[in-house]
């Protein structure tokens, strides 16, 4: 391989997996190639059919699909802070649960498509779809790896269980945040959100007003900004949901006002808010929220402990700090 690599703006990674267990190395070397190449946008693209197999019950799936979103959006993240591009944009898409073909996607103005040569069929297929609607076709780079893929044997060992229980999805779900210079972490907050609700997705965006007290706040985004960012990176990972993003002024927003909700999603820095809000609920008659936890990751770990949150935790407060320092 080259030792000079070409750069992109926007590039589509296309990973197809049989199982959600399956990621290896193999595959966090495909992301992390692909990182070097690609200056703005990368959009990851998976396929595999255990993430179509959980979708009517996604409660029974969170902890696979949440551990396998965060090991992707960890090594992406890695890679960039390691190639100095801690402000390049990664999306992870499950294709088919999105609701619509990514590969047609107007607003991501690929350059390229990236694959192994296992996927250039699927590659090619991607160019076919796109010529009836006058869209240009994409160069296709096949991605080299010093791992070795994994064995048949692995992915034998790692199937999909037989059967499901209790099928539960949510119709209406809530979450919140500041969701300034939206990150990895936040990305695995929403789209996990995304992956429980059936109808509604309500996310309560943190006002200005409350951010008076932010470290580095000249570099906060505005509130326009960033519930539009948040409504732009649900469209690309869900559509066909209903989404109510809006400012709020306290910790509680719509869930203490909008007895619809059911559930909730909150980090585990945050969980004790979500029981917070099921006091005031129960003050008001409203049906308790159920409470889903994501893990608190950090730019090369997909899940810290308590002690550890403080100091590592992947943040925009980082992120804005790193804005100050190129500013002066």
């Amino acid at each position: 391989m080259s030792s000079t690599l070409s750069t992109y703006h926007s590039a589509l990674l296309h990973i197809s997996l049989p199982t959600l267990s399956s990621i290896t190395d193999y595959h966090k070397e495909l992301i992390n190639s692909s990182v070097k190449q690609v200056t703005n946008l990368l959009t990851i693209l998976v396929s595999c059919p255990e993430i179509d197999y959980y979708v009517n019950d996604p409660l029974t799936g969170w902890t696979q699909v949440h551990n396998f979103l965060s090991a992707l959006y960890v090594s992406g993240t890695k890679s960039a802070y390691e190639a100095g591009k801690p402000f390049l944009d990664i999306d992870v898409i499950f294709e088919k649960w999105c609701g619509y073909q990514v590969e047609l996607s107007i607003d991501r103005r690929f350059d390229i498509l990236f694959g192994t040569i296992n996927e250039k069929a699927r590659l090619q297929l991607f160019n076919e779809t796109r010529k009836p609607f006058l869209l240009s076709e994409l160069p296709i780079h096949i991605l080299e790896s010093n791992i070795q893929p994994p064995s048949i044997d692995s992915i034998v060992s790692n199937k999909i269980p037989l059967s499901l229980s209790h099928p539960k999805i949510f119709d209406h779900v809530a979450v919140g945040g500041t969701f300034d210079h939206l990150h990895a972490g936040h990305k695995i907050l929403l789209t996990m959100t995304a992956w429980i609700t059936g109808k509604r997705l309500i996310c309560g965006v943190t006002d200005d007003i409350m951010l008076e007290n932010k470290k580095f706040k000249e570099q906060l985004e505005s509130i326009d900004t960033r519930i539009s960012k948040v409504h732009q990176f649900l469209e690309s990972v869900r559509r066909g949901l209903i989404y109510e993003i809006v400012p709020i002024y306290d910790a509680y927003g719509p869930t203490i006002t909008d007895a619809e909700i059911q559930a909730i999603v909150v980090s585990k820095e945050t969980s004790s808010g979500a029981n917070s809000i099921n006091r005031e609920r129960a003050k008001k008659g409203f049906q308790p929220l159920h409470i889903s936890i994501i893990e608190v990751i950090s730019s090369s770990n997909p899940s810290l402990s308590n002690d550890e949150l403080k100091n590592l935790k992947l943040g925009s407060t980082h992120l804005r700090a790193l804005l100050c320092k190129k500013e002066n």
